[in-house]
């Protein structure tokens, strides 16, 4: 085995077992115990954040070019697009769901010292995107690590495995809105897509946006907005990076 793969096998297998190891109920207790409940989505970034630069810092390259698309190209440029276009979506994503800053933890730390009442966990959004795409951050991530212009083995490599993990850790973080909502998220469940849309959701969607009809005022949206289940104060029981999905 190359000594690359080795390198970068250990880094993402690292990666993977630290922070699944870190979302269990025992650990998320266990902090609990020793800290405010309120700062475990803070804490968690911080570690993704560490975890992540020591990562890309000791990450070897195979010197392996699998295709470098030609700069002025219409390749490149088609690739460029959508490789920036997919990191704009991830920040915009956050208009439908949870604020940026709530999903790295610093709200919630400022409303607590603020005094005010801590931010809703889990629940249905029928809002833009998240009306046929659940976690759709996930989504752009994905696609972000698919769309670069130069791919070398090392970098299919880590789009491979980034891929499996984002797929894994969204469909258990999946579950537990199952578990902290019930039979809401299933009927949510039914009628959207994980992360990649079906030609079912992709057609409703393009016949939503030809009518104009987005969700915006719809009765179900208004229902799903309103049915909204605060996480336990005595522990974060469904700990997730997405904390209000």
């Amino acid at each position: 085995m190359p000594h690359w793969l080795i390198t970068d096998l250990m880094i993402v297998t690292s990666y993977g077992l630290l922070h699944t190891v870190l979302t269990t109920k025992p650990l998320v207790a266990f902090y609990n115990n020793l800290f405010p409940s309120y700062t475990w989505n803070l804490f968690y970034s911080t570690v993704s954040v560490i975890t992540l630069l020591l990562g890309f810092h000791y990450w070897e390259s195979s010197g392996v070019y699998l295709f470098q698309l030609t700069p002025g190209s219409l390749a490149y440029h088609a690739s460029t697009f959508i490789l920036a276009s997919s990191l704009i979506a991830f920040f915009y994503f956050f208009k439908f769901t949870t604020s940026f800053w709530q999903w790295l933890g610093v709200k919630q730390v400022v409303l607590r010292i603020c005094g005010q009442e801590q931010p809703a966990y889990y629940r249905v959004r029928l809002k833009g995107i998240k009306r046929y795409i659940r976690f759709p951050h996930h989504t752009a991530l994905i696609v972000l690590f698919w769309t670069h212009p130069v791919m070398t083995l090392d970098t299919l490599f880590l789009a491979v495995s980034a891929t499996i993990y984002l797929y894994l850790g969204t469909y258990h973080q999946d579950l537990r809105g199952l578990a902290a909502i019930g039979r809401d998220w299933q009927e949510y469940r039914a009628n959207t897509a994980l992360l990649i849309p079906g030609p079912r959701i992709i057609a409703r969607m393009i016949r939503d946006i030809s009518s104009g009809d987005e969700g915006h005022d719809s009765p179900e949206n208004k229902t799903a907005e309103s049915s909204v289940l605060e996480r336990p104060s005595g522990g974060a029981a469904f700990a997730s990076k997405e904390p209000a999905a």
